[in-house]
């Protein structure tokens, strides 16, 4: 076993503060940096607000005008898959469905609708509704590891809502296969093989280790379904890890590994909503090359409109100089979730 860096910093930034009589202040600040792929991150924890944005059911109700995912223009609306990926048009599992996307970004790019619902609140995911959605993705991206095997980086994405990028209110997830990782992916990919010709030893197994060992970070696992909070960021709001332990790629995950995930899906959603908090990012990622052994890890970062303008969570520092600042200490937030890993399945 290997020893994982987890390197911070602290820093301090002095000012006269004018709402204390312009008395000389401190305000410390830590510099994190991400043990996988070196990316930094900002901890300021005194700066958390919570959203003031309430989705109303007057812009709920004005979303399903025109809606192309839900069921009543579904098949007319959507593109079909060629017959050499699935000869019935559309792949289908309970209420979920999954078609080509319209405007590609990748060389093989989906959409799956989760459900013939037009929206879902955080706390109305069931897992039964997410394993279908998630297994109608893993259909597809088998049936491609078929008929080109060359297509070994996949991804399942999600964002959920308008502040995180979605552009429409019924909920459904995204799809991309390709040739070659994603910027995001080398860098990953990179980060296990300097480590394991560093130490011999395998990056995924080691920091699931030592993250259980410490208990600051680790939040519990579903069978071999691992849930942490990351050490270093990736959202203003935090960042959620799961690591699917000993799957190698999407292909490799079962059912059963689904309803575990999802199961812990829905807890982060019920801490979510606790917190005012109704947006996020979600990625599961997959593929590596021969030589670097890899486990399927997925990636959630809550997402916000800052009041009282609704100010996007992104800006300078995170967009043009890579580094991300974050509200909330990393342990604090696993503090939170914690108490909802302790109950039962979502």
């Amino acid at each position: 076993m290997g020893k994982i860096e987890f390197k911070k910093t602290e820093e301090r930034a002095e000012f006269l503060d004018q709402r204390e009589g312009y008395l000389r202040k401190n305000i410390s600040f830590e510099i994190r940096k991400d043990p996988l792929t070196g990316h930094f991150s900002r901890i300021l924890p005194f700066r958390r607000k919570l959203s003031e944005t309430v989705l109303s059911q007057e812009t709920l109700e004005a979303s399903k005008k025109g809606c192309p995912f839900c069921p009543d223009q579904v098949d007319s609306l959507t593109p079909k898959f060629i017959p050499e990926i699935a000869v019935e048009g559309r792949i289908r599992k309970g209420k979920a469905i999954s078609f080509p996307n319209s405007f590609p970004y990748a060389h093989y790019n989906w959409v799956v609708v989760l459900s013939d619902e037009h929206f879902y609140h955080l706390d109305q995911f069931t897992a039964e509704i997410l394993r279908d959605g998630f297994l109608v993705a893993q259909d597809g991206i088998m049936r491609v590891g078929k008929r080109e095997p060359d297509f070994i980086y996949s991804s399942i994405n999600w964002n959920y809502l308008p502040q995180s990028g979605g552009g429409l209110y019924h909920p459904h997830l995204q799809v991309v296969i390709e040739q070659f990782p994603t910027a995001f992916q080398e860098k990953g990919i990179k980060g296990i093989r300097r480590y394991q010709k560093e130490t011999g030893s395998f990056f995924w197994e080691d920091l699931l280790l030592e993250e259980m060992e410490k208990g600051e970070r680790y939040l519990g696992h579903d069978g071999d379904i691992h849930f942490l909070v990351a050490f270093s960021p990736q959202g203003i709001l935090g960042e959620i890890i799961t690591l699917f332990a000993h799957r190698s790629a999407i292909e490799d995950i079962t059912e059963e590994d689904w309803i575990h995930f999802s199961g812990g899906l829905t807890k982060v959603f019920r801490y979510l909503k606790e917190r005012q908090t109704f947006s996020f990012n979600l990625t599961l990622f997959s593929g590596t090359v021969p030589e670097v052994h890899s486990w399927v890890y997925a990636k959630l970062c809550p997402r916000m409109l800052i009041p009282p303008w609704n100010t996007s969570d992104i800006n300078y520092f995170e967009k043009l100089h890579g580094e991300v600042i974050c509200v909330i200490s990393p342990e604090e937030m696993a503090e939170g979730l914690r108490p909802f890993f302790k109950t039962g399945n979502g």
